[in-house]
Parts: structure tokens; C-alpha cells; sequence
């Protein structure tokens, strides 16, 4: 069996990190890889046509797009609200209703999203409301797509980091929140693989529906 894994928005992030550590099982999607819209239905099922024509069903999905942006809910216009919405949870949506079902069909299969740490808690998000909105829909979705999937054998989890330092994460909001976590340090994205490979792997098979937290103890 093939064991592509794809990769949406592996050019940066979290993302590349995943890509950098299994590149030769990964197919990435991405504006700049391909010039893949994953928030376009049109270009994600075009997108999809020729990845299954070419390597069938994915045995994983990791969805690392998600854009980010600072703005009070009552400062936000109806571009960013509908970009940020588009960006973190359509394109979630788009990419699993285009693959999964293959995945389902050859009953084995990984999907990983990524939410944000704190995304479901009860506290207000008055810095990012309209991100951390789209996040915790994320995490909702995949719960329901966990559940339509189980008997085929395909899992699907979300990971929530806390503060993790790319080259494409938002500085200014990291060097605020960093002195307040609890293992004195931000995170990096070597943080998180160990996470993804665990999911990855054989070990991980039973994990299914589950959000995991990952943020240095922020959240305690």
C-alpha cells in the first residue's frame, strides 16, 4: 500500500516540520507548491482528482494551513471574519470531504488538524475572537468526522499548540504570552512531532476524536 502522506501548507510552519521529518512520504499543497487553494473547492477537488489518480488514497492527512490575526471582534471587518473563517475551518472541511472518503474506502487512514490551545476553554479570546472561533469549530468538526469515520478504520485528532516559534508565527503576540508559561520557554515545532508520530504511527491507531493540548502547561 501507498503511505503518502499529505501535507497542506507544508512550505512553513508546523507544517514543514512534518515534511522535513518524513519528505519522502510527503506530497505538500500549497499556494506556493502547486498553487493549491485549499480554501477553493474547485481547486481542492481538482487538486484531489489527480493525487488519487496518481498515488490512490493518502494513508495520511496533515492540515497545517490556518492564517492568524490580532483584531477585537468589533473591529473586525467581514473580509477578515470570512478569510480567517476560510482559511482555518473551510479548508479543513474541503480537504477531508475530498480525500477521506478513498481513505475510508481502503479502511485505514490518519487525519490530523490543528487547533489552537485554550480554543474550547471558557475564557474570552478578546485579542484573536474570530481565530479562536474558527479553532474551536475546527475541533468540533473533527469530532464529528471521528465518529462518521471509526468503522472504516481512519482516524481523526486534533493537536492545540500553545506558543510555538516559526518563521511564519505571529512575534508579537508570542513574546507577550511566553513568560507565562509554566516550563519558562515557548515552544518549538519539534515539540509537536513527537506528538504527530505517535499519531502516525501503529501506536497511535486507537487514538481517535481527541484534541491534545500542547503548550507547555499555558492553560494550567
Amino acid at each position: 500500500m501507498d503511505d503518502r502522506i499529505l501535507v497542506t501548507g507544508g512550505l512553513s510552519g508546523i507544517a514543514a516540520g512534518v515534511v522535513a521529518r518524513h519528505r519522502e512520504r510527503c506530497v505538500v499543497w500549497s499556494r506556493r507548491a502547486g498553487g493549491i487553494d485549499v480554501t477553493d473547492p474547485s481547486a481542492v477537488r481538482t487538486a484531489a482528482e489527480a493525487f488519487l489518480r496518481q498515488h490512490g488514497a493518502p494513508f495520511a492527512i496533515v492540515h497545517g494551513v490556518g492564517d492568524f490575526e490580532e483584531r477585537p471582534l468589533l473591529q473586525t471587518d467581514d473580509a477578515l471574519w470570512r478569510h480567517l473563517f476560510a482559511s482555518n475551518l473551510d479548508s479543513a472541511f474541503l480537504v477531508a470531504r475530498a480525500l477521506v472518503p478513498a481513505m475510508c474506502e481502503r479502511r485505514r487512514g490518519r487525519v490530523i488538524f490543528f487547533s489552537a490551545a485554550g480554543a474550547e476553554d471558557r475564557t474570552a479570546k478578546t485579542r484573536s475572537p474570530a481565530y479562536f472561533a474558527a479553532k474551536a469549530a475546527l475541533c468540533s468538526l473533527a469530532r464529528s468526522l471521528a465518529k462518521e469515520v471509526a468503522p472504516s478504520g481512519v482516524t481523526v485528532n486534533v493537536l492545540a499548540p500553545g506558543i510555538i516559534v516559526h518563521d511564519h508565527s505571529h512575534a508579537e503576540s508570542q513574546r507577550r504570552m511566553a513568560p507565562k508559561v509554566p516550563l519558562g520557554r515557548a515552544g518549538r515545532v519539534d515539540d509537536l512531532l513527537g506528538a504527530i508520530d505517535l499519531l502516525l504511527a501503529d501506536a497511535g491507531a486507537y487514538v481517535t476524536g481527541d484534541v491534545w493540548t500542547i503548550d507547555g502547561g499555558l492553560a494550567l
